[in-house]
């Protein structure tokens, strides 16, 4: 396993400065309720959590079709949140729009965890209102990722719960090993087709691009779930055209209409799973496989673009 001991010192110290120098558990405790703010971070928290007796986990936000970073915590995620939770995991870094309201309960409300400080990110590090600009939160996209995820979550774990820092530990450890064993299938899957030129059309996607070795030749800036029409699709097509990449990368629950449009333009697509639209109870098995299915459909969309044709 890659643990390096200066990254998990550094990942320690951040989980104390958020959650409290103090354990949140005591000896007498019952249960440690934690809450996960969107399905990637609860799936990644579920390996962390395995067999831990007095630990459940939910996960607060239901499936999306839009952008998680748009989403906005409702009162009923609030209520939940107050009168339920013991901790909190969330991405941070803009992932949740609500960050800064859960930081603000402060003593009066649950521990609140943010995985994604101390972790580096794709982008540029500008403060855009673009999603498409700035630092990218959608890191638990690459499975390389996912690893220094499982650390950060790891290491939070122990200092809220030291009780049980040794199974949090030996979770970290087995969720590792399973990343990296997906990561090399992953690979070998895309292998012949690294160096290809994409165009992403979902800012989470660049993790995938990069992860597998895939060039990012085109962006089309665009909202997740958004459809487009007239002159801006006409504006995408061209784009499309004069960048010469191979596959458009976009996400699964894209409107059919603009899917059909790029396919019709004779670009092949390949859409993808931005780990928006899943529940409670698929877990990190199902969070792997969903990595597995999205390499899948790369290398379909390279085969049908060598084909010349994109007939799904």
């Amino acid at each position: 396993m890659r643990r390096l001991f200066a990254l998990a010192t550094a990942l320690l110290a951040v989980a104390l400065a958020l959650t409290g120098c103090a354990p949140i558990v005591s000896d007498g405790a019952e249960t440690l309720n934690v809450y996960a703010t969107f399905y990637p971070i609860y799936a990644l928290t579920d390996a962390v959590l395995k067999n831990v007796p007095d630990a459940g986990l939910h996960c607060l936000v239901q499936p999306q079709d839009g952008c998680l970073r748009s989403y906005q915590l409702s009162d009923w995620d609030a209520s939940l949140l107050a009168t339920g939770a013991d901790a909190i995991m969330l991405g941070g870094r803009g992932l949740e729009s609500f960050e800064g309201a859960l930081f603000d309960w402060g003593d009066d409300g649950p521990a609140v965890s943010a995985i994604l400080y101390n972790l580096t990110l794709a982008g540029d590090g500008s403060d855009a209102e673009s999603h498409f600009k700035g630092q990218n939160p959608h890191l638990y996209m690459s499975l390389d990722g996912a690893r220094q995820m499982i650390e950060s979550i790891a290491a939070m774990m122990e200092s809220m719960d030291p009780k049980y820092a040794g199974q949090y530990a030996e979770n970290a450890a087995s969720a590792d090993a399973a990343l990296e064993s997906t990561l090399s299938t992953a690979t070998e899957i895309l292998s012949a087709y690294r160096g290809r030129r994409v165009a992403i059309m979902n800012e989470a996607l660049v993790y995938c691009a990069m992860d597998y070795g895939l060039e990012t030749a085109a962006t089309i800036e665009r909202e997740s779930g958004d459809g487009m029409s007239g002159e801006a699709l006409q504006s995408c097509l061209e784009k499309l055209s004069q960048s010469e990449i191979d596959v458009v990368l976009i996400e699964r629950q894209a409107p059919q209409a603009l899917v059909e449009a790029i396919r019709a333009a004779g670009f092949a697509v390949a859409k993808l799973d931005v780990l928006s639209t899943h529940t409670e109870g698929e877990g990190f098995e199902d969070y792997l496989e969903i990595q597995l299915d999205n390499a899948r459909a790369m290398a379909d969309a390279f085969e049908r673009a060598a084909a010349g044709k994109d007939t799904h």
